[in-house]
């Protein structure tokens, strides 16, 4: 037997918590194996390009860079890279007379530019940059901690401790850990000459690591290098520039003084930008020649766009090779520096939404889909609905990140809703599967597939045993098929049979219809079950005309094929049977051998009608009950009331004539034959014998109009006109009610 609907939503909605539960669980496997990463990584790629693209960077932060053009237009004054000191010596002149708020070296000078003499002293143009860099004001300069390999080269500077003077003046005493997780594994480091440190305002690490994947993401804002923390160069200047009394580090987490900046497992993730206000270092010693010479007209880097401005100085030409790849493409590690500065300046920090968040709402997303696949009600909603939450899933995300740059791990929530769909058709696949097949093995010979199909998407499966209720019984028979087997072999026989069959039952299976079963040239059906159909009796009605066309259509066929058929087969005709009422429909026999079947009065009923349509000369007959169940589209014919061979009660009994509407040719005969032959049928059971019978006698030509073939055969109007010659003759007792009682069946 089905499961029942509760039992089965129960079943289904536990099916969904579990495939849910494992799909979420192997996710969470791999994402905490890092096999997830790289994907995560290009989605984050793409929302910080969205997000950049229309987010500007803040106007305060101005980036100088190093460019091909600089050094094309610099090399017939001063040689190839790098440059003499003392250029950079009048960049800071230049950018502190403009008013600049402070100036970071993305640029490392950790050897003298020539060596020291011999009393240790530092060229001339290594000593113009360290005087300029003190009277500079705020000037930043580069150093780098690295983990590195020892040999021939650094063999001894590997654990070498930091300079004291360095250490006191740079290393940021006010971190305060909470965890050993932040703590790099530095060997080694490259400070700027002593005499240029000293006189630095501060001193930041540039030296960053690409994710697996060569692209620069993520840096850590703190260095640890024998036991104290350096900023990275960024930080440096933001220390200074924010004087947080306390910095708290943890693995997840960073308060900044007052401000709370989130980190992913020690690292944070700068918003980068590409679009900086940024000038040639050539375009200002071009500006600052023409400045020299008194000429300010025409400057190409005008000094007032340095005012209080927070100046870095970069490379982007490819020779120096400090370009890095991004989620923008190759772009100056210097923008990396500075995309950092401007999230502080504007307090927006990307953060990652917690692994517990991600679980839960990847277990609810994958849970609703799971659900809305195994109750979907066809194949096309269970395709849809996986692309429709996935696209909501990517679309939401995508979003927060956008507004609240929270980064919600998409790959995660992606794969455990595509395993979620996959376990859900699998589950579909084995189980409602097999509940199909069932079907379709007990009922797949008596009803169309699509009803099948219906059946199972509606949770519904039939009472076997026998369920009672209103349906339409349906007797379709051959007219004197015993002819046929007379003037046709064995052979020829089956073969015109199947034929016959197999166009009837087509039609009557794609009218929703159910096969009962084939009694030699009989078709034996019902309508309105296994599956209820509240237009049962239309059904059967539209069927039994569309069963005509298709006869008329064979006969044609028949007649083209010349000899190969009699011509009893050339005028095959079938007589329709229908009524609606109570019938029992179910699996009935022995518990080895059973027939979905009907049973009940209105069957026997329906099985009345058509016989006796033989002797009314009709190819359909219905009863009032068939005739008002099917509604007003279709067009009858009354013909009689009469009690049938078995049964008492009178039923009045109709011929089908067409559909409503129809526009036939036949269409107006078919009208006038109707009222005309209703006139007679009025006059009849008025007692007007002659009037009737004149009556019927104009109806009976347009029978013979209607099908002229069979002008000596009975029809409805001849039927009465003897009738009425019979009741002129004896005419009926006192209280005759009109009812005509059938001799045989």
């Amino acid at each position: 037997m089905g499961f029942k609907p509760s039992h089965k939503i129960y079943r289904r909605v536990l099916t969904a918590l579990c495939i849910a539960t494992v799909a979420t669980l192997v996710s969470l496997a791999l994402e905490q194996t890092g096999t997830l990463d790289f994907l995560e990584n290009k989605f984050l790629d793409l929302n910080v390009r969205r997000v950049s693209s229309n987010d500007k960077p803040s106007k305060d932060i101005v980036v100088v860079l190093v460019d091909e053009a600089s050094l094309k237009s610099m090399k017939p004054l001063v040689g190839r890279w790098p440059w003499p000191r003392s250029l950079w010596a009048e960049m800071i002149g230049f950018l502190q007379a403009a008013g600049a708020r402070a100036v970071l070296f993305d640029v490392l000078f950790t050897e003298p530019q020539i060596p020291r003499d011999s009393k240790g002293r530092l060229g001339v143009d290594d000593g113009l940059l360290v005087g300029a860099t003190k009277k500079g004001g705020r000037v930043f300069h580069a150093f780098q901690l690295v983990e590195d390999t020892e040999d021939e080269y650094n063999r001894g500077l590997i654990g070498r401790p930091v300079p004291q003077t360095f250490s006191d003046a740079f290393s940021l005493r006010q971190v305060v850990a909470r965890d050993s997780s932040t703590d790099g594994l530095f060997n080694n480091h490259y400070l700027p000459v002593d005499e240029l440190y000293i006189a630095s305002h501060g001193a930041g690490v540039v030296e960053f690591k690409p994710d697996s994947d060569g692209l620069y993401r993520s840096t850590s804002l703190l260095r640890k290098y024998d036991g104290k923390y350096y900023p990275v160069l960024p930080v440096a200047f933001l220390a200074d520039e924010f004087k947080p009394g306390r910095i708290l580090l943890s693995k997840n987490h960073m308060e900044f003084g007052r401000v709370p900046v989130p980190l992913v497992n020690g690292n944070f993730y700068p918003v980068v930008r590409k679009d900086f206000t940024n000038y040639s270092a050539g375009g200002i010693f071009a500006t600052i020649q023409k400045i020299r010479k008194g000429m300010m007209d025409g400057l190409v880097a005008d000094p007032a766009g340095f005012q209080d401005k927070t100046v870095l100085i970069g490379a982007s030409a490819v020779g120096i090779e400090d370009l890095k790849a991004t989620a923008h493409g190759s772009l100056p590690g210097v923008f990396l520096h500075a995309s950092i500065i401007n999230d502080f300046s504007t307090g927006r920090f990307i953060h990652k939404a917690s692994i517990a968040w991600i679980v839960l709402s990847s277990f609810v997303f994958c849970f609703v889909l799971a659900m809305l696949v195994l109750t979907a009600k066809s194949v096309w909603l269970q395709n849809m609905v996986f692309p429709a939450l996935l696209a909501a899933h990517v679309f939401v995300a995508m979003q927060l990140f956008f507004y609240r740059l929270l980064w919600v791990q998409e790959v995660f929530s992606i794969l455990s809703m595509v395993l979620g769909y996959l376990g859900a058709q699998v589950f579909l696949a084995f189980t409602e599967g097999r509940e199909k097949r069932f079907l379709k093995a007990a009922f797949g010979n008596y009803i169309s597939p699509e009803l099948i199909e219906l059946m199972h998407q509606s949770g519904e499966s039939p009472k076997l045993g026998g369920d009672v209720g209103i349906r339409t019984a349906f007797f379709t028979d051959i007219q004197g098929f015993s002819s046929f087997s007379e003037k046709l072999a064995a052979q020829k026989l089956v073969e015109l049979l199947n034929e016959y069959l197999t166009g009837m039952t087509d039609i009557l299976l794609a009218a929703g219809g159910t096969l009962d079963k084939y009694e030699g040239d009989a078709i034996i059906a019902f309508f309105g079950a296994p599956m209820p159909q509240t237009d049962h009796a239309a059904r059967a009605c539209g069927t039994a005309l569309d069963m005509q066309a298709a006869l008329q259509h064979l006969r044609f066929k028949w007649k083209a094929e010349g000899a190969k058929w009699p011509e009893v087969v050339h005028n095959m005709r079938m007589r329709i049977g229908i009524n609606t009422g109570e019938i029992v429909t179910g699996n009935m026999g022995s518990k080895k051998r059973m027939n979905y079947t009907m049973m009940g009065d209105s069957v026997n009923l329906a099985a009345r009608l058509e016989s006796s349509a033989k002797q009314y000369g009709v190819f359909c007959q219905v009863s009032q009950h068939a005739k008002e169940a099917a509604g007003d589209g279709f067009v009858f014919r009354e013909l009689d009331t009469v009690r049938v061979v078995g049964k008492s009660i009178p039923v009045t009994t109709y011929e089908l004539l067409a559909r409503s509407g129809d526009t036939g040719g036949g269409a107006g005969l078919l009208a006038e034959l109707k009222n005309s032959f209703h006139e007679g049928l009025r006059l009849y059971r008025a007692m007007k014998w002659e009037e009737a019978a004149g009556a019927f006698e104009k109806s009976l030509e347009l029978e013979h109009k209607r099908f002229p073939e069979l002008a000596g055969k009975p029809n409805p109007s001849k039927l009465y006109i003897e009738r009425c010659r019979e009741f002129r003759q004896n005419p009926p007792l006192a209280g005759w009610d009109g009812v005509f009682t059938l001799k045989s069946k």
